[in-house]
C-alpha cells in the first residue's frame, strides 16, 4: 500500500470495487486505518471516502485473497549492489499462490527485468491453481505513477498490458479500463515489461546527455538552458531535457539498471545506457565541484563556507525524497566541513549520516549568515529572485527555467 499500491486500490474502489489493502506493516495499516494515506500519490479525502462507504479495507491478513477475483502486486523491486533484489516479490508470489482461487486474476505492476511475471509469478500459480488462461490469469501492467503531477493521474494515463495469453491480455484490459481511458495491449508480458523499462531508460539516457551539456556549457561560460530553449525552436526532430544535480525517485535512476543488468546475463551489454547511469550517478559530485568554484570565486574555501541549499527532494513541489540526489550534495558538503542550511516547504525534516536537519525559514538572518546559495530543486513558491539579489546565488536545478525567478 505504497506509492503504487495506495492510489490504484482507492482509484478500483471509486470504480464500485470492493478492495482490501493488503501491507505485511501493522504500522502502515493502522496509518491508512486512522486516514493518513502516507504517500502523495493519494488523497486524505479519497482515503477517507473509501474507508467511510466500506469498499476498501487495509489489512495484513493474506486470507482475504480467497474473497477475490482480482489480485495486483505492487511491492517493491529495488537493486542491491547492482543486482535485482526480488525477494519482496518472490513473497508475494508464494503468499497470492497460497490463497489464490481458480478464475483469479493476477496483475503484477511491479518493475522488474523482461521476464519477470513468467519466471517469477507463473510457476507457483500453475502449481497452485492450474493452467494461464483457463484456469487463471495473469498479466503484467507496468505503474505509471507520476507523483504531484497535476495533468497526469491514474484516469488520465494509459496503460499498457502484457497478458500470458490473450485471455489474460482481455481480463487485464478490462479491468484497467474501469479506472483509465486508454489502454494498449502487448504480445506477451516480457513486451510489456520492456517498454516499462525503455520509458525511463529513454529519460535516463537523454538527461545524462543533458548533464553533459551543462557541463561543458560551464566551462565555455554559455548558459546551458538558453542552449536547449533555441535547440527547442526546431519543430520537429528535437526534444529538451534538462541538466540537474542528478536524477532521483525510483523510476528512472533503478529501471535502466534492470534493463543493464538483463542484457548483459543475456550478452549483450548496453553500454550507452551503461555510461549515462553512470553519468547520471555522478551529477552530485560534478554539482559539489561547481559549488566549490562559485566559493573559491569569492575566496572561501568549502570547509569554510555556509551554504544554503534550496530544496532537497527529488523533483519539484513534492515532499518525496527516494534517490533526491540532493541529498547526496548535502551529505557530500557536511562531509568536506561545509556549514550547511536547506530550505524546503515540502520536507520540514531530513536526517543525513546520522544528523538531524530542519529546513530553515528563508529570513535576511539566514541570508546574510550565507556565503553562497544553491537550487537543486524548482520548488514553486520560493522567492528565488529575491534571494539572488540579496546573496551569492547558484541555479543548479533541473527544469527549463526556475519558477518566480
Amino acid at each position: 500500500m505504497g506509492y503504487v499500491g495506495l492510489p490504484l486500490a482507492l482509484a478500483l474502489a471509486e470504480a464500485d470495487y470492493r478492495v482490501y489493502g493488503v501491507d505485511i506493516d501493522p504500522r502502515r495499516v493502522a496509518g491508512l486505518l486512522s486516514g493518513d494515506p502516507g504517500v502523495e500519490t493519494a488523497g486524505r479525502a479519497q482515503l477517507r471516502r473509501a474507508l467511510d462507504s466500506g469498499a476498501f479495507t487495509p489489512t495484513t491478513d493474506w486470507s482475504v485473497l480467497n474473497e477475490c477475483r482480482v489480485v495486483v502486486i505492487a511491492v517493491p523491486t529495488p537493486l542491491h549492489d547492482g543486482e535485482p533484489d526480488l525477494s519482496a516479490l518472490r513473497d508475494a508470489a508464494e503468499m497470492v499462490s497460497r490463497h489464490v482461487v481458480r478464475n483469479t486474476l493476477v496483475v503484477l505492476e511491479s518493475t522488474s527485468y523482461p521476464g519477470t511475471t513468467r519466471e517469477i509469478l507463473l510457476p507457483p500459480l500453475t502449481a497452485a491453481v492450474g493452467a494461464a488462461g483457463k484456469d487463471f490469469f495473469l498479466a503484467f501492467v507496468p505503474e505509471r505513477i507520476d507523483p504531484g503531477n497535476p495533468d497526469y493521474s491514474i484516469a488520465t494515463t494509459p496503460r499498457i498490458v502484457g497478458g500470458m495469453t490473450p485471455a489474460c491480455a482481455d481480463r487485464a484490459a478490462a479491468l484497467y479500463l474501469r479506472v483509465t481511458r486508454s489502454v494498449s495491449i502487448v504480445s506477451s508480458p516480457e513486451a510489456a515489461e520492456m517498454a516499462k523499462l525503455l520509458e525511463n531508460a529513454f529519460r535516463n539516457l537523454n538527461i545524462a546527455f543533458a548533464n553533459e551539456l551543462s557541463l561543458v556549457c560551464d566551462r565555455l561560460a554559455l548558459n546551458v538552458r538558453e542552449v536547449i530553449h533555441a535547440a527547442a525552436t526546431k519543430p520537429f526532430g528535437f526534444m529538451p531535457f534538462y541538466p540537474g544535480p542528478g536524477i532521483g525517485g525510483e523510476c528512472i535512476p533503478v529501471d535502466p539498471r534492470y534493463l543493464a543488468w538483463r542484457a548483459r546475463k543475456m550478452g549483450e551489454p548496453m553500454h550507452l545506457l551503461e555510461l549515462a547511469v553512470d553519468l547520471n550517478a555522478s551529477m552530485p559530485d560534478r554539482t559539489l565541484e561547481r559549488i566549490g568554484r562559485a566559493l573559491n570565486a569569492q575566496g572561501i574555501a568549502l570547509r569554510n563556507a555556509t551554504v544554503l541549499v534550496l530544496g532537497v527532494s527529488y523533483k519539484p513541489d513534492v515532499g518525496d525524497q527516494r534517490n533526491a540526489p540532493a541529498l547526496s550534495v548535502l551529505s557530500r558538503l557536511l562531509e568536506y566541513g561545509a556549514e550547511v542550511h536547506y530550505h524546503d516547504p515540502y520536507v520540514p525534516e531530513v536526517e543525513i549520516g546520522g544528523r538531524r536537519l530542519q529546513s530553515t525559514d528563508i529570513s535576511a538572518d539566514v541570508v546574510r549568515r550565507c556565503d553562497l546559495a544553491v537550487a537543486l530543486v524548482a520548488h514553486t513558491g520560493v522567492d528565488y529572485r529575491g534571494i539572488a539579489r540579496r546573496m551569492h546565488f547558484l541555479d543548479l536545478s533541473s527544469g527549463p527555467a526556475l519558477p518566480d525567478a
